[in-house]
């Protein structure tokens, strides 16, 4: 890390509009959390900077069983398209992340699972501190959460369970349960039992390993979604000390004149809203909250990064913070698809253009029907479920003998972070030995589910099993490749980067395939449609794959918090390293990578964050 005295005197070059004690750059799901936690005292001004709209008056929004119509995926989405991706025959993916109020609660499926403790407690022990572990996030992920109990129809019908002692009652976010459950749910359940799968007592209680029902961000009063922004932004909108900026870009942080102790100072944030160039002055912090994609940006537009890479970009280098837009990690999505002898499936909302006005208003009614189905059943992946012990063993020790020359081809020329890397790897191998990292999702989608669009399928009823790469070892990165504030950054994951991490992808696909045959849901199999018939050996299996895979949109790593000599972005304050006020807190720092759906640990690092803020760390 180095400090470029020489470009210090940045000067305002747009008028000031205001000044703030906190700047909030970006409101997603810890920028919301951390902007409504600092509010709370009325003697302090928060500003947050989005750079989407206030979306929650959509139905596509609002509605669980319009996820992903309308314009979830499109004006409410950054889609970032990769860079073309080596491993997935030079295909470019994108990687969608929510561009609205609320970030992408506002567009998830409202899956609010969590992770292994012992994925957590990797965090601390990369930083050598007590404060990251498993044991010091539980509070802060029962601080975020108002959490409705399951009644005796979701009980008995959908078959939830839930341990209370690992939930809050008196959060912000909405969970719950939704009214409909598909009996193919059920049927997936007890085939996954069936396999060897234990049945979970509550799959945010910090041993996924198991299958069950997971609970969603849901108001289950009235069966709606509910985003960061319904959460910690609309109770509290009124609140004089709280503003928010709507459809407003960021372009740079403008740092102060002199330096604090030796570090920078930002003391200001630039911003484009409609036409106009605009400046907020920060008098305490800037807190980064743009998420994996969108934070490391800030910073690099800002002068913070990898000099190489700013001046190629056309940006003058403030702080030359090599690892900025490095360690970045994702999961992986795949499928394994049936026709099935039901005719009730999503897909007649396709099918049926009647049928589905009628679900419409049935759900505007009372709230009931098919577009109050959020259930997602999940079956959390051990390894030795995808595995022989043979062939598990044979990939570990290859991953070993290999780890240090994977981590320096991962690093990109960072030898900080190849030490990062290599811990972190060392420590995953290990996990798996223990059977503690998690290596797929399986869910069951009541419907298709998959990489073929519906004008090119055939019009029938599907069942779906999707099969998620939920711990991989692969790293890759993002940077911006121009000073234009409005361009995409080049998005590198780096997917299918290690033999382990296709491996698993490629026996995810046959643990698919066994769910779909074994019983009780064999009962409603009706024939393989994709991979198809013809895919049969692994080999053909993995080439099917490398046509198909997408991103799961689970982004980590950017701006890790890690140690300086391991590669590290921010400190265990979510501090960046060589700047006296600028935090990051968002999915971003997150060091190594979890097998979860990622909302309601960003939750928990925003609670945090805010906690760690007020205590002044």
């Amino acid at each position: 890390m180095r400090l470029h005295q020489c470009t210090l005197s940045l000067a305002f070059l747009v008028p000031v509009i205001r000044a703030y004690d906190y700047v909030v750059i970006g409101g997603g799901t810890a920028g919301l959390t951390i902007a409504g936690r600092l509010s709370e005292d009325p003697s302090i001004s928060v500003a947050v900077i989005e750079a989407g709209p206030n979306a929650e008056d959509l139905p596509e929004v609002f509605v669980p069983g319009l996820i992903g119509t309308g314009q979830s995926f499109s004006t409410l989405d950054w889609s970032y398209p990769t860079v073309p991706q080596k491993n997935l025959n030079g295909r470019n993916l994108t990687v969608n992340a929510g561009k609205a109020l609320g970030g992408s609660t506002v567009i998830n499926s409202m899956i609010f699972s969590r992770a292994e403790k012992e994925q957590y407690d990797v965090w601390s022990q990369l930083n050598n501190v007590d404060e990251w572990g498993w044991d010091d996030l539980l509070p802060f992920f029962k601080k975020s959460e108002v959490f409705t109990p399951p009644n005796d129809f979701q009980v008995q019908t959908g078959g939830v369970r839930f341990e209370p002692s690992v939930h809050g009652f008196n959060g912000s976010v909405k969970v719950g349960f939704p009214n409909f459950f598909f009996i193919q749910s059920t049927l997936w359940r007890q085939a996954s039992e069936n396999l060897g799968f234990p049945l979970s007592p509550d799959l945010t209680n910090g041993s996924p390993h198991a299958v069950g029902v997971a609970p969603n961000s849901l108001d289950a009063a009235n069966n709606t979604r509910c985003s960061a922004a319904c959460a910690y932004y609309t109770p509290v909108a009124s609140r004089p000390n709280l503003t928010v900026l709507l459809n407003a870009t960021v372009s740079r942080i403008i740092w102060a004149n002199t330096t604090d102790y030796g570090k920078l100072t930002a003391s200001a944030v630039e911003f484009f809203q409609g036409n106009k160039s605009l400046t907020v002055s920060v008098e305490r912090e800037a807190i980064v909250t743009a998420g994996t994609i969108g934070s490391p940006k800030i910073l690099e537009l800002s002068g913070v990064g990898n000099r190489t890479i700013l001046s190629a970009a056309g940006i003058e280098t403030v702080l030359d913070l090599p690892s900025v837009g490095e360690n970045l990690a994702d999961h992986v999505h795949s499928w394994a698809n049936s026709f099935t002898t039901l005719t009730l499936t999503k897909d007649q909302l396709n099918l049926n253009a009647t049928f589905a006005a009628e679900q419409r208003e049935l759900w505007f009614k009372n709230r009931t029907g098919l577009l109050s189905a959020a259930p997602r059943s999940l079956g959390i992946a051990a390894p030795n479920d995808v595995f022989n012990t043979s062939k598990l063993q044979s990939l570990l020790k290859q991953a070993r003998d290999s780890v240090k020359q994977t981590a320096i081809q991962f690093s990109n020329g960072n030898t900080k972070l190849a030490k990062g890397i290599q811990a972190q790897l060392e420590i995953a191998l290990d996990l798996y030995e223990q059977g503690k990292e998690l290596p797929l999702e399986m869910n069951l989608e009541p419907g298709y589910s998959g990489p073929t669009p519906f004008a090119s399928r055939p019009k029938r009823t599907f069942t779906t099993i999707n099969s998620v790469l939920y711990a991989p070892l692969s790293r890759g990165r993002s940077h911006i490749a121009s000073s234009d504030p409005f361009a995409l950054p080049n998005v590198d994951p780096n997917y299918w980067g290690h033999p382990v991490d296709v491996a698993a992808q490629v026996g995810g696909i046959k643990l698919a395939r066994r769910m779909l045959r074994t019983p009780p849901l064999d009962s409603i199999f009706n024939g393989e449609f994709e991979p198809g018939e013809q895919f049969q050996t692994d080999e053909e299996i993995e080439g099917w794959l490398r046509g198909v895979v997408a991103s799961d949109n689970h982004e980590v790593g950017t701006a890790s918090m890690l140690p300086e000599e391991l590669g590290g972005v921010v400190d265990t304050c979510l501090k960046v390293y060589g700047i006296s006020n600028v935090r990051v807190a968002d999915a971003s720092i997150i060091p190594f990578p979890i097998s979860s759906h990622m909302s309601s640990t960003v939750y928990a690092i925003g609670e945090k964050a805010a906690d760690v803020i007020k205590n002044n760390a």
